[in-house]
Parts: structure tokens; sequence; C-alpha cells
């Protein structure tokens, strides 16, 4: 049995926001990707949709000069011959303040030929938006349940 694109990709990826290795992952991405990570792009210019590999490269790397990745959790995985879906908790670190950061996401990802073909990401924002303004967000009440 081989290994699943999804563990390669993961590993490089790591490395590439850690370490700053886009070598590593650069084989491991299709030319024509179709990226997007859903989320605040007004906070957080990195996030958003891309299409082809340099401008996915240019994304991890804008990761990269953001966070350090010091733990993730995997809640589920379910792959596919060439797909995969994850819920993952990850423990970051901001470089510009050195706040931790905690984040969940979940991940859909397509491969072909063992490259990352399109991935959508979904971030649990209102959390993360929280946490990088340091302060609870007090929405207005929309509706009241008697």
């Amino acid at each position: 049995m081989t290994e699943h694109s999804l563990w390669r990709f993961a590993r490089a990826l790591h490395r590439a926001i850690n370490e700053r290795q886009l070598e590593a992952i650069e084989p491991l991405i299709d030319d024509d990707v179709e990226w997007a990570i859903y989320g605040p792009i007004d906070m957080f210019p990195f996030l958003g949709a891309r299409r082809g590999k340099s401008a996915v490269l240019e994304v991890i790397r804008q990761i990269a000069n953001y966070v350090r990745v010091y733990r993730f959790d995997r809640e589920s995985v379910l792959l596919g011959a060439d797909t995969a879906a994850s819920m993952l908790r990850f423990s970051l670190t901001s470089l510009d303040s050195n706040k931790p950061i905690s984040l969940r996401l979940a991940h859909f990802a397509q491969f072909k030929g063992g490259r990352l073909r399109s991935i959508r990401v979904l971030l649990d924002t209102f959390d993360l938006v929280e946490q990088t303004l340091g302060r609870p967000i007090h929405l207005p009440k929309i509706t009241s349940f008697a």
C-alpha cells in the first residue's frame, strides 16, 4: 500500500511554514491548483481564493511570515483514492506578537497524480478574530428565543 497524498502534502506544508522550505512542497502542488481559505480577508490578506502554483506558493510564504505551527491534532480524517477531508485543531504562535493562537479548521482536498489539485479550507473565524483582537466580540441580539 502506498502512502496517501495527504500525508506527504501535510508534512511538506508544515516544513514550508515552520522552516520556510517551499522547495519541499512545490512538487506536490499542481500547476493549475485551485486554493481557497475562507475567512476575513480584510484582517488576513493571505486568505481567500487563489489559482495556480505560484499564487499558492506566495500564500504559503505569507502564512509562514505570520505564524509558526507548534502542534496540530487530527479530530477526524476521511480519505478517498484521490480525496481527503479532515477536521483539525492547530496551536499556532503569531510571529508579530508572540501570542498563542488556537485554530479549528476543516479542509477538503483533491489530488491528481499525487499533487494537490484543489483545496477548500473553512476556518472557525469568529474564534480566530477574537484571539487576534485580544477581546471578545459582542454581536447584537438578532432574535429572542422564548
